[in-house]
């Protein structure tokens, strides 16, 4: 597996591929924003301290029959420019609809 796939197949820009997990005939892909692409998402600046992250789940599409999990780690970002301190924004992710995840399940 590599960054190269999540890019090609899945279209997901900037981000870098950590690892691959097979659980309960699910496919997860842990994924990150590449260092050089972390920007203020309030202003865009790539002055950006970072300070902290989170795990998010968002869903794919299949690879066949079975559903496929980005696990994404996502920056919390203090911006040199405009001061604001807030998540990078993911191209990919609509706000609304992110899945529930705990981590102790997986």
């Amino acid at each position: 597996m590599s960054t190269s796939l999540i890019y090609h197949g899945f279209g997901l820009k900037n981000q870098k591929y950590l690892k691959t997990e097979f659980k309960e005939g699910k496919v997860f892909f842990h994924i990150q924003t590449k260092e050089n692409n972390l920007r203020c998402s309030q202003c865009g600046s790539k002055k950006v301290i970072k300070r902290g992250s989170k795990q998010r789940k968002f869903r794919g599409v299949p690879i066949g029959l079975k559903q496929v999990i980005f696990i994404a780690k996502v920056q919390r970002l203090e911006c040199k420019e405009c001061g604001a301190i807030q998540q990078e924004e993911l191209k990919y992710a609509d706000k609304k609809k992110v899945i529930p995840i705990n981590l102790n399940d997986m």
